[in-house]
């Protein structure tokens, strides 16, 4: 047995039998079950219906953001329009209020403005003439007279006179129960020179 073994083991092994590979594998065909190209068109199409479907939602999306955004602008333009008319309905609201305020003060005012025009006419120096006279009694503590006028004469003389005016006013009876101070605002020459143009501000006494 041993010796059968040995020359077993000695015998050489047969080489292997050699030839040359004469296939192009470029050209033969492809024979397994599933192709290689299968698998390619299918990731090809499975990412460009991804894209596609990105796009859509990116439409979608893009188009929904226009329509809110136009909605939005016709709301701001409406809730405009209507602002507008708002605040025009409340300044012609506030002008009324204003002009029936004005009147009350002029009905509800601690003396009569007739009986006031009335003194200044009769208490009216020749060489001045009263232009305007306004009355603002809206506020009980600034009650003013305001009233402007022309003094006739050279500068330095329609100013004496307009002065002297002011001071008459004072000591009159009449204007110094219901007026303190009484003051000239100002005086100005006027365009053509030919007299000084004053301010005199009547400040109504707060009733007791």
């Amino acid at each position: 047995m041993l010796s059968l073994t040995k020359k077993s083991d000695a015998q050489p092994v047969a080489a292997a039998r050699w030839h040359t590979n004469f296939r192009n594998f470029e050209r033969l065909p492809d024979t397994k079950v599933v192709r290689t190209t299968f698998f390619v068109n299918t990731a090809a199409i499975a990412i460009a219906a991804g894209l596609l479907l990105w796009l859509a939602s990116r439409e979608l999306t893009n188009r929904g953001i226009q329509e809110q955004i136009a909605e939005a602008r016709s709301q701001i333009e409406s809730n405009r329009k209507q602002n507008a008319e708002a605040i025009k309905l409340t300044k012609t609201f506030a002008d009324e209020q204003k002009k029936l305020a004005e009147a009350a003060s002029f009905v509800n005012a601690p003396f009569s403005l007739l009986d006031f025009i009335d003194n200044v006419g009769q208490t009216l120096p020749p060489e001045i003439v009263i232009d305007y006279i306004e009355s603002r009694m809206l506020d009980p503590k600034k009650s003013i007279v305001s009233m402007r006028g022309r003094a006739a004469g050279s500068p330095d003389l329609a100013t004496g006179i307009a002065s002297a005016y002011v001071d008459q006013l004072r000591a009159d009876a009449n204007f110094s129960k219901l007026f303190d101070p009484i003051t000239l605002v100002r005086i100005d020459r006027t365009p053509n020179g030919t007299y000084m143009a004053f301010e005199v501000s009547l400040n109504l006494k707060p009733a007791k």
